[in-house]
């Protein structure tokens, strides 16, 4: 009998997922299906997590730097014996600026690599500012560059409106945080200097820069260029987007083209085997100890897991993917994690991703295929509220709170 030096108690709650699975693949009738209670985000827990995004520099070891809370994203310094290495490079060279000048009081060593763990702009944009006057190498997954074309040349004016939508850009008062950082340090006026990858790897790449060995590691999830970086001297895991403490967006409502859920889960697996001590993300904080990594990596792996197979099952079942997103709910083990609180996605509109990732747009019922437009609709259904004046004058009491024909529902 083979045995690893992983213990049989790590693997129990991803055996006890199996069995919750199995018991719920009865393709032809929906009976046994487990039944949860859908856990609601307070107010309360939202403020609660801006804990997460106080503004600070943290040395998880002796010449690895994290800092938190300057934008959406972190940026992490590796001190090298003569330069340094930065991973992610915030969002705007307004943000850039702020961590550049924390990092500058730790050490004056000129910057020798630059690595982007994914294409997206809270990662990439404030790269010239942390260059300087230095001209780093740039590391990167060999898709980065596909995916920076795409953002920059294609969908750039849309992405951004929706961009400062998602992220309360617009909002004048009552923004807490987003869910992975403290805001999204962009304006319309905002600057930034990207840098194009000039070192790309497709599987795996080792280097040594500056005396440090670094292994990066392709591992799609989040995004397809996604990669984590190793590094051995500290049995340490910089894992980019794939991991925060927070839902996964397994989709964004900012708009993504889908993310293959199962390449995620394989990704999460690759760092859980490695058994790091260490486990930076490029959100939220960093998280120390090999069992709780291994115990939290373990958890965030099942529920996307869950929320794919138990899409499929409804798929089969045929469900439409608004059915299958108000019957999803993660089980309660799952639900009370405090890494998996819906602060930034949600298992809901996960499913529906999934559900079109597999089969498109259509929702597989004849009576949405041709949708009249919605002029048409709306005005067929002020019609059926009694007219148009009418539907004005119930609109007008709801906002006032006021009864309607005497009934408050």
């Amino acid at each position: 009998m083979c045995t690893s030096p992983i213990s049989l108690k790590k693997w129990l709650p991803f055996l006890g997922l199996i069995g919750l699975l199995l018991t719920a693949c009865d393709s032809s009738t929906d009976v046994t299906a487990p039944k949860f209670e859908r856990a609601v985000v307070s107010p309360e827990a939202l403020k609660a997590h801006s804990q997460e995004f106080q503004k600070q520099v943290i040395e998880v070891v002796e010449g690895v730097h994290v800092a938190i809370g300057y934008g959406l994203a972190n940026s992490i310094l590796i001190e090298g014996e003569d330069g340094v290495i930065i991973v992610d490079c915030m969002e705007s060279n307004a943000s850039a600026r702020l961590v550049k000048a924390e990092f500058n009081k730790i050490t004056n060593k000129p910057v020798k690599a630059i690595i982007y763990t994914h294409n997206h702009a809270d990662h990439i944009f404030g790269a010239g500012v942390m260059a300087g006057d230095d001209q780093p190498d740039v590391y990167s997954h060999v898709l980065t560059n596909i995916f920076i074309d795409r953002l920059l040349n294609v969908v750039r004016p849309i992405m951004t409106v929706r961009s400062f939508r998602m992220f309360g850009n617009y909002l004048d008062s009552g923004h807490e945080n987003c869910g992975i950082g403290s805001h999204l340090h962009i304006s319309s006026t905002s600057e930034n200097s990207i840098l194009r990858p000039t070192v790309m790897f497709e599987d795996s790449l080792t280097v040594k820069i500056s005396g440090v060995e670094l292994r990066m590691y392709h591992a799609p999830g989040e995004t397809q260029d996604q990669m984590f970086i190793y590094l051995p001297a500290h049995n340490m895991i910089l894992c980019g987007d794939n991991f925060y403490k927070a839902f996964p967006n397994l989709y964004t409502i900012r708009g993504t083209s889908y993310r293959d859920v199962n390449d995620w889960v394989n990704s999460l697996d690759k760092m859980r085997y490695m058994y790091p001590d260490y486990l930076v993300p490029s959100h939220t904080l960093p998280l120390v100890g090999a069992d709780t990594i291994f115990s939290v990596l373990t958890d965030y792996r099942d529920a996307i897991q869950f929320v794919h197979d138990q899409t499929i099952r409804h798929i089969n079942l045929g469900k439409t993917p608004n059915e299958i997103a108000q019957e999803l709910v993660l089980p309660p083990h799952l639900a009370a994690s405090p890494y998996l609180q819906e602060f930034y996605g949600r298992a809901d509109w996960s499913a529906k991703s999934v559900f079109s990732g597999y089969l498109g747009f259509f929702d597989g019922n004849p009576s949405t295929l041709l949708p009249l437009p919605e002029m048409e609709k709306a005005q067929k259904m002020a019609a059926l509220a009694g007219g148009e004046s009418e539907l004005q004058l119930k609109a007008q009491k709801r906002l006032m709170n006021e009864p309607i024909n005497g009934h408050w529902n």
